[in-house]
């Protein structure tokens, strides 16, 4: 799959169609990625028995939705590469700069489970970095 500036959204929006049949909403908001860490712990189990390709599905769609959630709210931009795992988000401010991977983050959210990797946390500690004025990657 490659990833471009016109498709990224319609790929998470992907995502979002799919919990909604599941009887979940995802609004790209801050408090949405609450329900995504809901719909993946859901799901934990399952993981170790699944496919490469399955988790690499998960990945990018989830990470896609994760991307957007911070271009979104957090005034990001991705730059996109190939292979699209290496594609990030940054968020520029003023005294501040962040280059985030929401790809590593899904990658490492399914090999390490849970805890640690909770999406609204990773999220929260990005706007404390921001709050502080920070410049790195995470």
């Amino acid at each position: 799959m490659t990833l471009t500036a016109d498709n990224v959204g319609l790929y998470a929006e992907t995502l979002v169609r799919q919990a909604v049949t599941a009887g979940y909403s995802l609004d790209y908001s801050a408090e949405s990625l609450t329900t995504l860490d809901t719909l993946l712990a859901g799901s934990d189990p399952l993981y170790d028995l699944s496919s490469e390709t399955q988790r690499s599905l998960v990945i990018f769609y989830v990470g896609c939705y994760l991307g957007e959630v911070m271009v979104r709210t957090l005034g990001g931009q991705w730059r996109l590469s190939d292979p699209w795992a290496e594609s990030c988000v940054l968020i520029a401010r003023a005294q501040a700069g962040i280059e985030i991977r929401p790809f590593e983050k899904l990658s490492r959210r399914l090999l390490e489970g849970e805890d640690g990797n909770r999406l609204a946390a990773y999220y929260q500690g990005i706007m404390e970095l921001l709050a502080h004025g920070s410049v790195l990657r995470y």
